[in-house]
């Protein structure tokens, strides 16, 4: 059998440290004729391969369900060269640059960024006609035929990349799915016989947790005949994507919801990169930002440069909440939200707010404590009220600082919620962030916050 994809993530590691080495080298010798290091670009070399591997691994380039299409190959390569490009700068800088030759690094990143694109396209496809091929893949069946067995089903057969060939469903019910002809479809009693015969590797348990005889009985069976046992249970109905299961002892505790900001090291890091990214900002960007905009609202109507509002922040604590002000001052403020063609937004306020300049003071609250980079957007108190007893899971939005931007923005949820099902909309993705949090899903979302601005947002009023 069958399994070589554990060393996937290293043939693709070793390729790009291959490639990365590649271009620094053949670029220095077209620029300087010789293959022998001064003092400086040895320090360059090492300083080159060894921010590579750390963004590489910080950005998990080589986890293969992120290999699987070219786009986002494109994407996290994108990311990992941005990232690149700024450490490298930063210490360039810090180290008198101008003793390096720029156009040494511009032609090393224009034949890295080529080279690694080439490289790992073909690598895929080299594992997709590998395993297309009949080699490389795992032998499983399923067990049950409702709906989770259906959607487990069509993740095995939407892409040979995966390296998974279903075999055979079983269940003593009707399967309420179709099944392809080449399929093996039968009951309960046919599994043992059927999963000996074709050298299955692998079984996912789908029916009910309840038939614990029937569940022991198999797992003796695949512990005899080396067939790993899986179980798939149904938590869809909690609204849940993943869960923890902890152990006390012997006995299994089933967490309904993983929360990686529980982790006081996750909630460090995260504070981290809040306080340095935010006092980037502030410093190059706000301090020259602000008083431009100062004389802009000035001009357009009267009141303060600022709008401050009381938001609801983590664990439901209230936090003045700061933006520059796009609107004329009004007695409503507090309880009624924007919408298209408000006739309280000033003309200026109309551009700050379809460029999302008007946020940038919340880099203020970033830096203090109240809200983080990314994360639920805050809500006005009033719409926490309404909406926590509409929504069940609203509150959940709660358990971590509200961010400038998050999940739910950059997929569409951003601006005016006309109807509940789009803060229903907007409460599930940020139930997805809390569950599945990351620094990498936290520079995902920056990116795909800044490529929206560029592009262009019809929610952005």
């Amino acid at each position: 059998m069958k399994g070589y994809s554990q060393y996937f993530w290293v043939i693709h590691f070793i390729g790009d440290l291959v490639i990365v080495n590649f271009a620094f080298l053949i670029t220095y010798y077209l620029k300087f004729k010789t293959l022998i290091f001064s003092d400086k670009y040895i320090f360059l070399f090492i300083i080159f391969n060894s921010i590579w591997v750390l963004v590489a691994l910080f950005l998990k380039l080589y986890k293969l369900n992120r290999l699987r299409r070219l786009d986002r190959v494109l994407f996290n390569l994108f990311k990992a060269f941005i990232f690149n490009t700024f450490i490298i700068s930063t210490i360039l800088f810090s180290v008198k640059a101008s003793d390096f030759s720029r156009e040494h690094l511009y032609i090393t990143y224009i034949l890295l960024f080529t080279l690694i694109l080439l490289w790992r396209y073909s690598a895929i496809k080299s594992i997709y006609f590998y395993r297309k091929f009949g080699f490389n893949y795992k032998r499983v069946v399923i067990i049950g035929g409702s709906e989770v067995a259906d959607q487990l089903y069509t993740y095995f057969t939407s892409d040979d990349v995966l390296g998974i060939r279903v075999k055979g469903i079983f269940s003593d019910n009707d399967i309420t799915f179709n099944v392809k002809d080449s399929i093996h479809s039968g009951g309960l009693d046919e599994l043992k016989s059927f999963t000996l015969d074709n050298d299955i590797d692998e079984i996912y348990y789908s029916m009910p947790l309840t038939y614990t005889k029937r569940i022991q009985g198999l797992v003796d069976f695949c512990d005899k005949n080396m067939i790993r046992f899986k179980i798939v249970p149904d938590f869809r109905g909690f609204l849940f994507k993943q869960v923890n299961i902890d152990f006390y002892d012997d006995v299994p505790v089933v967490t309904l919801r993983a929360e990686p900001l529980t982790d006081i090291t996750n909630r460090f890091l995260k504070r981290v990169f809040d306080i340095l990214f935010s006092a980037l900002v502030i410093l190059f960007v706000l301090i020259w930002l602000y008083p431009i905009i100062a004389i802009l609202i000035k001009l357009s109507s009267r009141g303060p440069v600022l709008f401050k509002q009381a938001r609801s922040g983590v664990a439901n604590i209230d936090f003045m909440c700061y933006k520059f002000r796009s609107m004329t001052q009004s007695t409503d403020a507090d309880t009624k939200q924007a919408s298209k063609g408000d006739a309280r937004i000033t003309k200026i306020g109309a551009f700050l707010r379809k460029s999302s300049l008007d946020e940038f003071p919340q880099f203020i609250n970033v830096f203090m404590g109240d809200m983080s980079i990314v994360g639920p957007r805050p809500h006005m108190l009033l719409h926490t009220e309404e909406y926590s007893a509409l929504i069940n899971k609203y509150m959940v939005r709660q358990l971590v600082k509200p961010g400038i931007t998050g999940a739910a923005q950059i997929k569409g949820y951003r601006g005016e919620t006309k109807e509940l099902k789009d803060m229903e909309g907007r409460v599930r993705l940020d139930v997805w962030y809390i569950e599945n949090w990351s620094l990498s899903v936290d520079v995902n979302i920056i990116f795909y916050t800044v490529w929206n601005l560029f592009k262009g947002d019809e929610n952005a009023l």
